[in-house]
């Protein structure tokens, strides 16, 4: 799996906080708050990392970017 393949998105107390999204740039990989980032930049890091430990007040969700952008069809297409 590729950078380009998911979607992060954080919450503190179910309120969604940012969004990393793919940028489609392989350079700066990472757009969040319409910036774009390495993915080791250090702002990139400070606000990912720390989230992954227990006790952490901001939940990290990884989701698949494709499953982001298409929405099944709950008619099957009909």
């Amino acid at each position: 799996m590729k950078n380009i393949d998911f979607i992060i998105e954080q919450y503190r107390a179910g309120k969604l906080v940012r969004v990393f999204a793919p940028s489609g740039d392989s350079a700066l990989p990472w757009q969040v708050n319409g910036k774009t980032y390495l993915r080791t930049h250090g702002w990139v890091l400070s606000k990912v990392l720390p989230t992954l430990l227990d006790g952490s007040s901001i939940t990290t969700r990884a989701i698949l970017a494709q499953a982001s952008i298409q929405t099944p069809d709950p008619d099957g297409g009909a």
